[in-house]
């Protein structure tokens, strides 16, 4: 064993004698051409407890350790309370509350999850790494890599629908529209680009990217309807964007809810609100070297709980999204 935080050990079978140390951990540990110029310099591979070049072949029976390189993150760390709800050697997933960036951005440096998450790895040797992201006011699950191999790693899985994400919220809705019955899946599919006039933002355009979103209603009231999400693709401001589209924006949302005639001020609420109803409850994985599937939960916030009870809507319509990932 080593004392590096972040090693590989492993010895070669017969079916790779003969292969190069290079082609191994390319194809089998999936290392990227970078990762590998970046370890050389610090004897990051031994073969039998020697330095290994990595054009050499290996030979049945050779024992290989790879250590990653070492990192070192620009983001200060903080202490803070986590919600941890699902921990491992290579990545860590939190129940990001509302309020809170995950991810500093040029105006706001200090009071993030990635500076918590940092603090909270510091004995690990780790470096956190957003493997996704969530709103500033979106509550839910969010996971952080713990070094840069496996956040490349997930990066990859994310896009090739190895990553399934599924989300609550509250939606407005008009009584003539038709969002459909309660349990039956729908399906938006529309475009999304950048707003030319307001980068920050996102419309829905034949010139952007295809974006897919599937919904079912899981309960109604009066004018407001919750609705389980699944994303099957995962563009910026998607759920928000594509709701909205639909004619019903949800509850809450400051930026594609202001002005519709759909989306009455928050005012009108029977008790205070202030952020947009959006909750990641799921984050589905196939771990992408060992292939095994784990999944993490968030409970649906107990803001967007009050609000739905207010509203006279029933609590038991969260249950069977919260005890089953598949539901």
């Amino acid at each position: 064993m080593s004392d590096h935080p972040f090693t590989y050990e492993f010895t070669i079978p017969e079916a790779w004698h003969g292969r190069k140390l290079k082609s191994l951990l390319q194809s089998e540990l999936k290392f990227s051409t970078r990762l590998l110029r970046t370890m050389a310099p610090y004897e990051g591979v031994l073969k039998n407890g020697q330095l290994a070049y990595l054009n050499q072949p290996v030979s049945e029976g050779d024992k290989i350790l790879v250590k990653l390189p070492r990192e070192h993150s620009d983001i200060p760390p903080e202490p803070m309370d986590l919600d941890i709800r699902y921990e491992d050697a290579e990545v860590i997933v939190i129940n990001k509350p509302p309020g809170m960036l995950t991810h500093p951005t040029a105006r706001e440096r200090t009071g993030t999850l990635l500076a918590g998450v940092a603090y909270h790895l510091q004995g690990q040797g780790a470096v956190p790494h957003s493997v996704h992201r969530l709103d500033r006011d979106t509550s839910g699950v969010v996971m952080f890599a713990k070094h840069a191999h496996i956040h490349h790693l997930f990066d990859i899985a994310l896009r090739n629908d190895k990553m399934h994400r599924a989300y609550c919220a509250l939606v407005w809705h008009d009584q003539a529209f038709d969002i459909g019955e309660v349990g039956e899946w729908r399906t938006i599919d529309l475009p999304i680009g950048m707003d030319p006039n307001r980068p920050s933002r996102r419309i829905i355009t034949a010139s952007g990217q295809r974006a897919i979103t599937h919904y079912r209603v899981l309960g109604r009231t009066e004018h407001i309807s919750a609705v389980h999400i699944r994303l099957e693709t995962g563009r910026t401001h998607q759920i928000r964007l594509h709701f909205s589209a639909m004619g019903m924006p949800l509850v809450g949302d400051p930026v594609y809810g202001a002005g519709s005639q759909q989306n009455p001020s928050t005012a009108a609420l029977p008790i205070p609100f202030e952020r947009q109803a959006l909750h990641a409850v799921h984050l589905t994985w196939e771990h992408p070297v060992t292939h095994q599937t784990q999944t993490a939960t968030a409970p649906v916030a107990s803001d967007i709980r009050r609000l739905w009870v207010a509203l006279g809507g029933d609590e038991v319509v969260w249950r069977e999204v919260e005890t089953t990932p598949d539901a």
